[in-house]
């Protein structure tokens, strides 16, 4: 279960990482950005989710290049 935890930090860290870059480049070009609470949120549950997702497909390739079930 660690695992699945420490999975979906990352995919949310990454996630909110990723936003805040493409932020800092649309600001660059004159462009605007705004974040509230709520928004940070679902972005880092968003992300959370997709690390799981990832996560998954990792451990499923590992299982079976070692031939477990």
């Amino acid at each position: 279960m660690a695992d699945n935890g420490k999975a979906f930090v990352k995919g949310g860290v990454g996630c909110f990482i990723a936003f805040i870059v493409l932020a800092v480049i649309a600001v660059a070009f004159g462009g605007t950005a705004h974040l509230d609470l709520g928004g940070v949120v679902i972005l880092f549950v968003i992300g959370g989710l997709i690390g799981l997702v990832v996560n998954a497909i990792y451990k499923k390739g590992k299982n079976d290049a070692n031939g477990e079930l």
